[in-house]
């Protein structure tokens, strides 16, 4: 099980808030406790994968720093901003609790504080919901306490259709989504597939949705399929260009993610110089993504499979000769 220690560790090299527009001024409100200054330079972002991004890293942050739930609440001054973060802060806390471990490895007593901590977040979100129907991180979040408080795929799909409605576009929502409807989660691999084609044919030029056959083969690759087939890996290289290469891209904190996974899905199946671009675009500044789910410290892996493609690129590069095109 992973130790505070580890946390510690993986926090201090991934850095979420990296790539979000006012990412410094942000992580030094965070760093310095101020959640007023954090959800005013939070209000300010203009992209809803930007939001809820913060939101979740903001409140994460916890994990490191445990004051940061108790000032939360003291921050909630009844916007539907600052009570989403409190509402989220409430999910991370419960995450914690419950751990990324199967059902089957959680226990009784985890289980009912897991779902304690959820329910109390379920009942800031249902009011901000009730409030502020359009208010699309609220929404955002009630996917994943859908998910964690066992409402069912209908209520979790409900909740979608709700801020889809409303966005269509937002990465972050279609992946929590897409986690509802996995097996682990009393899914299928069919219903999970069948999400993924319906984000791809909706989405728009430059857009994301059709990088959620990343997270799917990614899933499979950790539920025991250690063959990634060739066939999905063109349909990742193709949907990489109509997403994070596509000129009409609109970048936000989600594009770093996408790479992120992209650099995960290429090197679980041995394919480093296809890796290396999406290590490149991430430069100094990492982000998770799903690289937690990888067996082993997510910052050792990242740095070492991170060398791995560069030198896979580099001699890539020197095969083709020094005057040929990339």
């Amino acid at each position: 099980m992973p130790t505070a220690r580890d946390a510690a560790s993986t926090a201090e090299f991934f850095d979420p808030l990296a790539h979000v527009p006012n990412g410094a001024a942000l992580r030094g409100a965070r760093d310095a406790g101020d959640i007023r200054a954090v959800l005013a330079a939070t209000g300010a972002l203009t992209t809803h994968d930007d939001v809820v991004a913060t939101l979740w890293a903001v409140a994460g942050h916890a994990t490191v720093d445990p004051r940061f739930t108790a000032a939360i609440d003291a921050a909630d001054d009844g916007t539907p901003l600052a009570r989403t973060l409190r509402a989220v802060r409430y999910v991370t806390v419960g995450w914690a609790i419950r751990s990324r471990f199967r059902a089957e490895h959680v226990s009784a007593g985890q289980f009912e504080q897991f779902h304690d901590w959820l329910r109390r977040a379920e009942r800031v979100l249902f009011d901000v919901c009730s409030e502020h129907p359009g208010y699309v991180p609220a929404w955002e979040a009630r996917i994943t306490t859908a998910r964690g408080l066992e409402l069912g795929s209908g209520e979790a799909r409900r909740r979608f259709d709700r801020l889809a409605a409303l966005d269509p576009q937002v990465f972050a929502a279609q992946r929590a989504y897409l986690q509802q409807i996995l097996p682990k989660w009393s899914g299928s691999w069919e219903e999970a597939s069948r999400f993924v084609e319906e984000c791809t044919a909706g989405a728009a030029p430059g857009s994301l949705g059709p990088l959620l056959a990343v997270d799917l083969a990614v899933e499979r690759w950790l539920d025991g399929e250690r063959i990634v087939p060739p066939a999905m890996l063109d349909r990742v290289r193709q949907a990489a260009m109509s997403s994070v290469w596509h000129p009409e891209h609109p970048r936000t904190v989600a594009t770093a993610t996408a790479h992120a996974n992209l650099a995960l899905l290429f090197t679980v199946a041995q394919q480093y110089a296809d890796a290396a671009p999406h290590f490149e675009a991430l430069g100094d500044a990492p982000v998770e993504g799903m690289w937690g789910y990888h067996p082993g410290e997510p910052a050792v892996n990242f740095r070492t499979h991170r060398d791995l493609a560069a030198k896979a690129a580099a001699k890539a590069a020197g095969r083709r000769g020094p005057g040929a095109r990339a």
